[in-house]
């Protein structure tokens, strides 16, 4: 290996650019539709941004720079000008397509031309550039794209170092280890990372940020904005420095406009609705003074015992609550409630309940049996009960009813059926026979 300049770079990738922010069940005020229409572009130049203030000799981007393989024309316009102001400070790109945006659909469209500094690697294997800065290289760069979507050669096998370059940076979109819940493209082991010889691997294509291997360094840059509920945490890229001894640092900078925010509220020791609007206004303001001055999108759970869950059973209350937590409008650096979901219990005294020798003892009884067939060691006690929880809930799946189809990929497993659910069916059984006896 040559000897090592020391050098800063920007990784970034699934930026996404087109793509809608999604999942929301509520109708956004024109304040947060403003913000997340432009959301994923505006994150873009937030990279861009971070990029010239931290002066960093090139920038890779690890694959789907776009949602669809033929994207908006607004889209490829504001990528390209990102690249060109990076371009304008002296600053190189490096560009691999991933399974998003594929070398056969149209992510460059030939009425755009894009600044000379940008490279876009090719399908084929071991190709590499050099990065030269002052006529001397500083590190060499290899990327494979993808040629079209559905990738399932593993690439990261054909990377090799060259032993003559001072630094080799490989770039490539991938799932390291068959990570669950994301497509199985380009498929790799952290050995074969191993074998590479690189000194540092640019991931894309998993969008929770990370570190997947020490030695040599290997990260996932993540999604610069999150676009649903299920990209929770700050978004963004990482800066990372080389030092004269090859040493690595990368740093996490956040690029992203609006996060998403789960918060949970207990109604435990809360006695009316104005102590419930105080705890939540509290809640929120917590979280939005620790969202370093992004936007929340605000998934409000309402949870625990007490007096408070007969109020939220009613039909509308959630509903009102969510607008009366709203109803101060919303500026920059909103935190916006989008939902409230009841997950609260009954004042009821459980345990005494279950002993008592009456109808509702008996369904408390029924459901602890149910609860504890999840734990037996016991297989015929275990699959009577599992069969009893699947035929219970079968029919709101039954594919030959109007509209079951659209059902099929919310079936619950056995763990949901005997944990979750069943919490809420114990729930919602309770209210109704209590409410009965109080009517009797």
């Amino acid at each position: 290996m040559s000897s090592i300049e020391p050098f800063r770079f920007l990784h970034t990738g699934d930026l996404h650019l087109d793509s809608p922010v999604t999942g929301l069940t509520a109708e956004a005020p024109p304040e947060v539709l403003r913000v997340l229409r432009t959301a994923t572009t505006d994150a873009w130049r937030g990279v861009v941004r971070t990029a010239l203030s931290e002066r960093v000799d090139f920038v890779v981007v690890a694959g789907d720079v776009f949602e669809v393989a033929s994207p908006t024309l607004l889209g490829q316009t504001r990528f390209r000008d990102g690249l060109a102001a990076l371009a304008d400070a002296g600053i190189r790109s490096f560009v691999v397509h991933g399974n998003h945006d594929p070398l056969d659909g149209r992510s460059w469209a030939p009425s755009l031309v894009f600044p000379a500094a940008v490279h876009r690697f090719g399908p084929g294997p071991d190709e590499s550039v050099p990065v030269l800065r002052d006529g001397r290289e500083i590190a060499r760069i290899h990327g494979r794209s993808y040629p079209r979507a559905a990738v399932t050669e593993n690439y990261a096998a054909g990377f090799r170092a060259d032993p003559d370059a001072p630094f080799s940076i490989g770039v490539l979109h991938t799932n390291v280890g068959d990570r669950p819940g994301h497509a199985n493209y380009a498929p790799c082991s952290v050995e074969d990372l191993r074998a590479s010889g690189m000194g540092y691997w640019a991931l894309g294509h998993i969008h929770q940020p990370g570190q997947v291997l020490a030695d040599p360094p290997a990260f996932y840059c993540g999604i610069p904005q999150g676009r649903d509920p299920g990209e929770l945490g700050a978004r963004g890229c990482y800066v990372v420095e080389v030092d004269a001894a090859g040493r690595v640092t990368p740093r996490f900078v956040a690029t992203d406009l609006v996060r998403w925010q789960p918060l949970e509220v207990s109604i435990a020791d809360l006695a009316d609705d104005e102590a419930l609007g105080r705890a939540c206004r509290e809640a929120i303001g917590v979280a939005a003074d620790g969202a370093d001055g992004r936007s929340l999108i605000i998934r409000l759970r309402i949870r625990g015992r007490g007096a408070m869950h007969a109020h939220l059973a009613r039909p509308g209350y959630g509903e009102d609550l969510r607008q009366l937590l709203n109803e101060e409008g919303v500026d920059a650096g909103f935190a916006w409630v989008e939902s409230v979901a009841d997950a609260t219990r009954p004042d009821v005294d459980l345990d005494l309940r279950r002993e008592t020798p009456d109808f509702v003892g008996d369904f408390l009884r029924t459901a602890a049996a149910a609860r504890r067939s999840a734990h037996t060691t016991d297989p015929e006690e275990h699959e009577r009960w599992t069969a009893l929880l699947r035929a219970a809930v079968a029919p709101v799946f039954d594919e030959s009813q109007k509209g079951r189809r659209y059902l099929r990929e919310s079936r619950p497993g056995d763990a949901e059926l005997s944990g979750e659910l069943l919490d809420d069916a114990e729930a919602l059984g309770i209210d109704l026979l209590l409410a009965a006896e109080e009517e009797r």
